[in-house]
């Protein structure tokens, strides 16, 4: 095992007898309570979501039990900054709704709250159970559940209903103590992902959960248990059931927020990656196809590090290329036996169009996606073109230029020929760079007097700054706020 799997400071060095044992019993019963006092581990409150506190402290006096749970307590314990706050609870969602004026019910599939605070968002969550009630939960005929709203009574029941014992790990802010059902402090300090629960009953359930245990393991850097392993390769054409927006999202998870060169290396060797790109299966031995995404990706992921955005039509621009190059080739050897032939650029959209459909089938790629990686392609075709310098000072002058040399500058590291044009447009990438810091400085200096001209007109009135937000707020401005928020949300069918 690796240094990186290991948990050094989270927990009590001496806890590991009791952690293996505690698997052990998992093993035997199904569950078994573990619970560690504030002894026993170093999770500090300095470290919690504000904003998470104070759901927890809102639940809490009106009578409910509420815990933090999952991602957030598994960073905590690996020594990372949680991205995001997660809340579970006995209260149903519609009375966490009351509880928080500030809040919105989502879902039918699996009823969510979501606690707004500014853009910090909360996700709640009421305990769930295993119980079969059928006009609550409700399965399709492969067993895909596709509504499951029967709540638990509490966290035993709803750990059971989670997907792998490392985000089963539950937090009592109250009483400083963590609770585990499952052993997920024991495979947490192995670096271990397994899932609970029966795993050909668990995937059928919900078939993005092999997604996550792939994704998890190449993001944490985790071992999969054999048994959490095995059944993926045959029932990965289970994702086959699931809608395309979501495996969408699920896509951009694995391949934008930094461990995508990892997650196309494990997606492949369990044979998920040609689900999810149904036109690369014509590819998957081709190493040149496989080292121009394997480049692309572990440049994406350095981006993330430097805290840079990954764009969606950029990923899809790569993944699907080599498909898109191919239809060209495809459909101009037909071109040439036509008496009348059609132009390279109408080849090309026809091309664009038919491998987008047949993708659209498993992931649905937005509209504002579609336009970019249309305009990503079309300018390949005419980045090789420099013979006409008002031309080229025209194609560098469009909004989308930057994005499309990066990919046609990440081209030439497979297709050398492609060299003296980077050259070429290389300047025009430089001084497009330098206009678009200099908007953006301009852009920044416009929005910071606008908040300093709102500062000055809320302090001339109120004595107070506007960045003090919500907290010094009086009762009338509050109720005043709040009334107008709830109209919005009437207006936009928000209210349940």
């Amino acid at each position: 095992m690796t240094e990186k799997n290991k948990i050094t400071t989270a927990l009590s060095p001496d806890l590991n007898e009791i952690l293996k044992k505690n698997k052990e019993q998992v093993k035997k019963s199904g569950q078994a309570r573990l619970v560690l006092g504030k002894e026993q581990h170093n999770i500090a409150k300095s470290a919690l979501s504000p904003h998470a506190l104070k759901v927890i402290d809102g639940l809490t006096k009106a009578g409910f039990k509420a815990y933090l749970v999952g991602g957030c307590i598994r960073d905590l314990l690996t020594g990372k900054t949680p991205k995001d706050f997660d809340v579970s609870t006995n209260a149903t969602p519609e009375q966490v709704r009351r509880v928080f004026s500030n809040s919105r019910i989502i879902g039918r599939r699996f009823k969510i709250v979501h606690v707004v605070y500014g853009k910090d968002i909360i996700e709640v969550t009421t305990f769930r159970s295993s119980k079969q009630i059928p006009a609550k939960r409700q399965s399709d005929g492969s067993g895909m559940l596709v509504r499951d709203n029967v709540y638990g009574r509490n966290i035993q029941e709803d750990a059971e209903r989670r997907d792998f014992t490392i985000n089963a790990i539950y937090y009592d802010v109250k009483k400083n103590e963590l609770l585990d059902f499952h052993g997920g402090l024991y495979d947490l300090c192995h670096g271990t992902i397994d899932i609970i629960g029966d795993p050909a009953v668990r995937y059928a359930e919900d078939p993005v959960r092999m997604i996550r245990a792939l994704r998890f393991s190449a993001k944490l850097g985790f071992k999969m248990s054999r048994r959490t392993a095995s059944p993926i390769k045959e029932m990965g054409i289970n994702l086959n059931q699931v809608s395309n927006a979501r495996l969408f999202e699920e896509v951009n998870k694995l391949f934008l927020t930094g461990h995508g060169l990892e997650s196309f290396k494990i997606l492949n060797r369990y044979g998920v990656f040609e689900i999810l790109f149904p036109g690369y299966r014509n590819f998957g031995n081709n190493p040149i196809v496989s080292e121009f995404i394997e480049y692309a990706l572990a440049s994406s992921d350095e981006r993330f590090q430097q805290d840079k955005r990954n764009m969606p039509h950029f990923l899809y621009a790569v993944m699907l290329w080599s498909i898109f190059q191919e239809r060209v080739f495809s459909l101009q050897q037909s071109n040439d036996s036509r008496i009348t032939p059609i132009s390279v650029r109408r080849i090309a959209e026809r091309a664009f169009s038919e491998v987008i459909e047949e993708q659209n089938q498993v992931t649905a790629i937005p509209m504002s996606s579609y336009i970019s990686m249309k305009n990503t392609w079309t300018l390949q075709l005419l980045l090789t073109d420099i013979s006409e310098e008002d031309k080229c000072a025209a194609l560098a002058s469009k909004s989308y230029f930057r994005g499309a040399f990066d990919f046609f500058k990440l081209r030439s590291r497979f297709e050398p020929y492609l060299t003296r044009f980077v050259e070429f447009w290389q300047p025009y990438y430089n001084e497009s760079s330098r206009q678009a810091e200099l908007s953006k400085a301009k852009n920044e200096e416009k929005e910071q007097s606008r908040f300093s001209k709102k500062d000055k007109a809320v302090k001339a009135r109120t004595g107070r700054d506007s960045s003090s937000g919500f907290e010094s707020e009086d009762a009338a401005e509050k109720n005043d706020r709040l009334a107008r928020a709830r109209a919005w949300r009437i207006s936009m069918n928000l209210e349940p």
